[in-house]
């Protein structure tokens, strides 16, 4: 397990990343991310990237206090609102985290343009890094 403080040395690199999917179990959300690709020389700390050169794994949201979707209170289960969600901005700052995705789907489904700015506060916040995850959009 990587130390949360150290990817968020390494939020920038997931623009243009992916959000692979959302879990939900009680007050947990559990985000599957995936950063952009990465030239392995750029790195200052010990993280194991993928075979893509990216940085994979689990983000851990505990004790969920509130979510807002679009500026609005969400009171339903967050999930993914279409196949893949392309990450525009990834911020996490004491226990608030900003994800802002591109939303689309794949191909054979209807063509979606729809974006999203997700704001959850939580009393934990850790990650997982998971550089072998597969990907089911590789």
């Amino acid at each position: 397990m990587v130390e949360l403080i150290i990817i968020k040395k390494y939020l920038h690199e997931f623009h243009d990343g992916a959000l692979l999917n959302i879990e939900h179990a009680g007050h947990t959300y559990i985000f599957t991310l995936e950063s952009a690709e990465m030239d392995p020389l750029d790195m200052k700390d010990v993280i194991i990237l993928s075979q893509r050169g990216t940085i994979k794994g689990k983000l851990h949201i505990e004790n969920i206090e509130h979510v807002k979707v679009n500026e609005l209170t969400f009171q339903h289960e967050l999930n993914m609102q279409y196949d893949y969600g392309s990450i525009f901005d990834l911020n996490i700052q004491n226990n608030i985290i900003e994800i802002q995705v591109s939303w689309r789907n794949s191909p054979q489904k209807p063509y979606v343009n729809d974006f999203s700015t997700i704001v959850l506060k939580s009393k934990n916040i850790w990650w997982e890094n998971l550089p072998d995850l597969s990907d089911p959009f590789w």
